[in-house]
């Protein structure tokens, strides 16, 4: 069984959609940050965030892991990494002996996104997939 974790901050919600296409019990990260409006100004606040590795307020779900075989982590790609609450997430809730899907979702730009989750991960999970969306399209 999937849990699918993901995390949308743009207004189309590219991540909940397609973290809604697999099955399995899916669970958000909940920003709790001063919402702000406009794409660019949300572009550059958080990726200036991601690149200093700043502490963001969001919610963490309560999963019990040990009822899941498949972790689907679902983000965007900010400054062409690993967005910040998924991030904090994995930093601040590992999970051990998993089969882990990556999936990202952006415009472009997104070189060292797998990369990115490198120490993230327990090293007792292991990476079975690696999907990216660009512009909502599956590459």
């Amino acid at each position: 069984m999937n849990a699918v974790i993901y995390f949308s901050l743009s207004k189309d919600l590219n991540s909940k959609r397609i973290a809604s296409t697999y099955d399995g019990d899916i669970f958000e990260l909940v920003n709790n940050e001063k919402k702000r409006k406009g794409k660019g100004i949300n572009m550059f606040v958080y990726g200036y965030k991601t690149m200093i590795n700043k502490d963001v307020d969001f919610d963490v779900p309560d999963i019990d892991f040990d009822r899941y075989d498949n972790i689907v982590l679902v983000s965007p790609v900010w400054a062409g990494k690993v967005n910040l609450f998924m991030k904090k997430y994995l930093e601040k809730v590992p999970f051990k002996n998993k089969k882990a899907i990556i999936v990202g979702s952006c415009d472009g730009g997104y070189k060292n996104y797998f990369k990115s989750y490198e120490g993230l991960l327990d090293e007792s999970n292991k990476v079975i997939e690696e999907v990216i969306y660009v512009k909502g399209e599956k590459k």
